[in-house]
């Protein structure tokens, strides 16, 4: 993916995405290809293979633009957020970014969220030698936990979502 500072790149990027979203909303993921999403944009196959390298590239590129979970701000923490912090923060997450969500899941491509958490999280990560495995654990759960949120149609309140997440990572579930 184009990481470059070219305002045209950055346009026909943003263009890009904009019309794969689009096109998202219409049909099924698996049904949209490269040559649409370029008619669409109204950019050439060579501009779509210079700033993409496939749609899934343009699910990172909206999921880190548009959608991404930042710890931080999500959380109203300064550096690494506490447990009740992150339920909370994520929570939120869910309920604001609901629609994306479930477009994922419908498409069968909810794994790509779990990636982006798990990037968003690197930030919070600890310094032993089990943190990798410790951050794909907690971006897994908390895909899971919007997955499932998402499925009973978000019937839950925002507090009995958050104190769910609490509860699963805290350890609770158990006692």
């Amino acid at each position: 993916m184009y990481q470059g500072c070219n305002k045209t790149a950055l346009s026909s990027q943003k263009s890009i995405a904009d019309s794969f979203y689009a096109l998202l909303l219409e049909k099924d993921y698996s049904k949209i290809n490269i040559c649409e999403i370029c008619k669409r944009a109204q950019i050439s196959r060579q501009t779509f293979y210079t700033l993409f390298s496939s749609k899934e590239n343009i699910i990172h590129f909206i999921l880190s633009n548009k959608y991404s979970f930042d710890p931080t701000k999500e959380c109203h923490c300064k550096g690494q957020p506490t447990l009740e912090e992150l339920s909370l923060g994520f929570a939120s997450f869910i309920e604001s970014k609901a629609d994306f969500i479930k477009l994922l899941e419908k498409n069968k491509i909810i794994y790509l969220l779990q990636e982006s958490i798990y990037k968003d999280l690197k930030c919070c990560q600890s310094k032993n030698k089990d943190g990798d495995l410790t951050v794909d654990f907690i971006a897994a759960g908390l895909t899971t936990i919007a997955k499932h949120y998402l499925m009973d149609d978000a019937s839950w309140s925002n507090k009995e979502l958050s104190d769910t997440i609490l509860r699963l990572f805290s350890g609770d579930f158990f006692r």
